[in-house]
């Protein structure tokens, strides 16, 4: 493999990404990554990256590749060359949109990204870094590890939505669980803006999910999204697409970078986000502006989604 691109810019269907997950060249929405400065990295960081490649090696079973783009430590079972190109055309045009929008504290610690080219690898690194058989078999983000594992024969929504976690980690750890992973799952399908400075969400599988449960007349108030304190796994499908298309209704009103730094800053008192919101969409009650969420969701019913899956 000579060259590797994340097709989650291009809104490719992530049903067909294995065929399509090796290209020499970014299909044409992305046109070109964004011109990143280089970052000036302590001494004992490139140390800490360097101590855990070395540790990494002593864990995988199978053949791998080890580069180090600090404070990135990139694994895989592919040619370096790839595994660059990964770093130079996904990883760090990623994290510098997310960086202009929302993040301002940079890594102190390494990040892992484990890329694998199949479920059987993917499945075999996962037990031997974490011990797990798990149960998705797009990828997984291990916090305590900052790693993100991930089986890249499925697409590439992953990345963006992992790569979100760590960085939103090291950046606000604290923030609400449901905010977390609405931002995260924003990530999974998404495009460069004009400027290619910011990522902007787009339509994906989860919307059809939440249009199905307003037909239903089963989707809740968006006070009993944002005022849960822990997700309910039971429910965990439909609050993952409420909280993505409430973080999208956000950005499209140009509130949601707004929020999450006005957020971050209030944490100790706004442990949810609720009052936080209000302020800034000026409303007393989170009940003022379901019906608007719901009609604006009802425009996606027009929209052509890609055919996703859960990742």
């Amino acid at each position: 493999m000579t060259g590797f691109y994340f097709l989650i810019f291009s809104g490719a269907q992530e049903g067909r990404a294995s065929a399509n997950a090796v290209r020499l060249s970014p299909p044409e929405p992305f046109k070109s990554p964004p011109e990143i400065k280089s970052r000036e990295q302590k001494a004992s960081l490139q140390t800490a990256c360097e101590t855990k490649a070395a540790w990494l090696r002593t864990r995988i079973s199978i053949p791998v590749n080890v580069l180090i783009q600090t404070p990135y430590v990139i694994v895989g079972d592919y040619e370096i060359s790839t595994l660059d190109a990964l770093y130079q055309k996904a990883i760090s045009p990623t994290e510098y949109a997310l960086n202009v929008s929302y993040f301002d504290r940079p890594p102190d610690r390494p990040i892992t990204v484990v890329a694998l080219s199949s479920e059987e690898r993917y499945q075999q690194v996962a037990w031997d870094l974490d011990q797990r058989k798990t149960g998705s078999y797009y990828g997984y983000f291990q916090s305590n590890d900052m790693r993100i594992v991930l089986n890249l024969s499925t697409g590439s929504g992953t990345l963006g939505h992992e790569l979100t976690h760590a960085l939103a980690e090291i950046d606000f750890p604290a923030m609400p669980e449901w905010f977390d992973e609405g931002l995260a799952s924003l990530h999974e399908q998404c495009e460069f803006s004009d400027e290619q400075t910011q990522l902007l969400g787009i339509s994906n599988w989860r919307g059809q999910l939440l249009l199905s449960a307003l037909d239903r007349n089963q989707l809740p108030p968006l006070a009993n999204l944002v005022e849960q304190v822990r997700i309910d796994t039971r429910r965990e499908a439909l609050t993952y697409s409420y909280a993505r298309y409430f973080c999208i209704y956000l950005q499209q009103k140009r509130l949601l970078s707004p929020f999450y730094r006005k957020l971050r800053t209030s944490q100790e008192f706004d442990t949810t986000g609720e009052q936080t919101l209000k302020q800034l969409l000026n409303i007393d009650d989170l009940a003022d502006i379901d019906a608007d969420f719901r009609l604006w969701l009802t425009g996606f019913r027009q929209v052509k989604t890609p055919l996703n899956t859960p990742r």
